[in-house]
C-alpha cells in the first residue's frame, strides 16, 4: 500500500487512508458476461436437477450429482480466470492515480461474524459474513439514499470509496462505489435489458454512486429528495410539493430543520433551476437520490451496463469516464444549493 493520507471525510470528518496496492494482484483475462451467467445458471440447474432426481428415483442421483459437480468445477474455473475482483482493484486504483486520489475497498468489506446456535442437538458454532463498521456508519448517517426502499430504488451496495480534491468543484470530495452482477432476462420492464451506452442483453454490471462534498453555506436544513415511493399515490402522497408536476412524479421530498417553516426553507433550496438540474440527472441516471445536510450534499446514482458492455474489457474503458460523468452531475448542484 501507498502511504497514508489524511483527507476530508462526510462520514467522520476525517480520515487516514492509504491507496490500495495491486503490484501483486493478477489481472486476469476477460470473460464474456454471457458466459459467466451461463455457467452460474448452469451450476445452479444442476442443485436443482440433483434434487429433483433424489425425490423422482427415491435413491441417490449419481447421474446428477456427477454432472452438476462438473458444472460447479467450470463456473470456478471461470471465476478464477475471470478474477473480476482483482480487475476491479486495479481499474479503481488507476482511476485514484488519474485523479490524485486516495482508494481503498477494504474499509467496506464484509466481515465473518460467529454465532452459537443451541438446538435439539445441541451446540451449534456457525458463521456467516455481515456489513462492515464502515458500511454501517454510512448507513447511519444517509439511510434515505443507502437503504433498500421498497417501491422505489435498491438500496446501495458499496465496496469502494475514493477520496480526493475534485476539479470540477475545486475542493474535497468523496466518492463510494459498487458494483454487482444483475440478470434482467425475465424483467417485466424492457428498459432494464439496455444501458444508456446502446448495451442490450438478459445480464450486466449493476452499479452505485454516492459521492458528497461541502457546499459553501450552512443551511441548517436537512432535506432528502429521493424517488418517488409507488406506494405513496392518491391520499398517501403527502411529501412536500413543489409547482412542477413532472418533479413531484419524479421526487420524494421530505426534512426537518431547525427553523420554524421546514417547508419554506427546502423549497427556497428547490428552486426552478435545482429541480431542473435534479430532474436531468434522474432522466440519465437508472435511480438518483439526493440528501442536503446541513452544508453537505449527498448524491447517489446508479446506473447499469448491460450485454457487451458488462464484460470486464468494456468495464476498463468506461468506468473512469462514468465517475467523471457522475462527479459533474453532483457538483451540477452546487451553484443551485448554495
Amino acid at each position: 500500500m501507498s502511504g497514508l493520507r489524511t483527507h476530508w471525510d462526510p462520514i467522520r470528518g476525517s480520515i487516514k487512508v492509504a491507496t490500495d496496492d495491486i503490484s501483486n494482484i493478477r489481472r486476469g483475462i476477460a470473460v464474456p458476461q454471457w458466459l459467466k451467467q451461463a455457467t452460474l445458471v448452469g451450476a445452479l440447474l444442476g442443485i436443482v436437477w440433483v434434487m429433483a432426481a433424489g425425490i423422482w428415483t427415491g435413491d441417490f442421483p449419481f447421474v446428477a450429482v456427477g454432472a452438476t459437480t462438473v458444472l460447479w468445477a467450470i463456473f470456478l474455473a471461470v471465476e478464477h480466470l475471470a478474477n473480476s475482483d482483482g480487475r476491479k482493484s486495479i481499474r479503481r486504483v488507476k482511476i485514484a492515480r488519474e485523479n490524485g486520489w486516495s482508494y481503498t475497498g477494504k474499509l467496506l468489506e464484509r466481515v465473518r461474524e460467529f454465532t452459537t446456535v443451541r438446538d435439539s442437538e445441541g451446540i451449534d458454532r456457525r458463521t456467516h459474513l455481515v456489513k462492515s463498521e464502515r458500511m454501517l456508519e454510512i448507513e447511519r448517517v444517509v439511510p434515505e439514499l443507502t437503504k433498500l426502499q421498497v417501491g422505489s430504488f435498491v438500496g446501495a451496495h458499496l465496496d469502494g470509496e475514493f477520496w480526493g480534491e475534485s476539479a470540477l468543484g475545486d475542493r474535497p470530495f468523496w466518492l463510494a462505489v459498487g458494483s454487482m452482477e444483475m440478470n434482467a432476462m425475465l424483467a417485466a420492464n424492457p428498459s432494464l435489458r439496455g444501458d444508456s451506452r446502446g448495451g442490450r442483453g438478459g445480464s450486466g454490471v449493476f452499479f452505485s454512486f454516492l459521492g458528497a462534498y461541502r457546499i459553501d453555506r450552512k443551511t441548517g436544513v436537512r432535506a432528502v429528495i429521493k424517488p418517488e415511493n409507488v406506494a405513496n399515490v392518491g391520499a398517501l402522497d403527502r411529501d412536500m410539493k413543489t409547482e412542477s408536476i413532472a418533479f413531484n412524479n419524479a421526487f420524494h421530498v421530505s426534512g426537518t430543520s431547525a427553523v420554524a417553516d421546514i417547508s419554506l426553507e427546502i423549497l427556497r433550496i428547490l428552486s426552478p433551476a435545482t429541480q431542473d438540474a435534479m430532474l436531468n440527472a434522474k432522466e440519465r441516471y437508472h435511480n438518483v437520490g439526493f440528501v442536503l445536510d446541513d452544508d453537505v450534499l449527498f448524491f447517489l446514482a446508479q446506473d447499469k451496463l448491460i450485454g457487451a458492455n458488462a464484460s470486464e474489457d468494456r468495464i476498463d474503458e468506461v468506468l473512469s469516464p462514468l465517475v467523471t460523468e457522475m462527479e459533474r452531475a453532483a457538483f451540477g448542484l452546487k451553484q443551485y444549493v448554495e
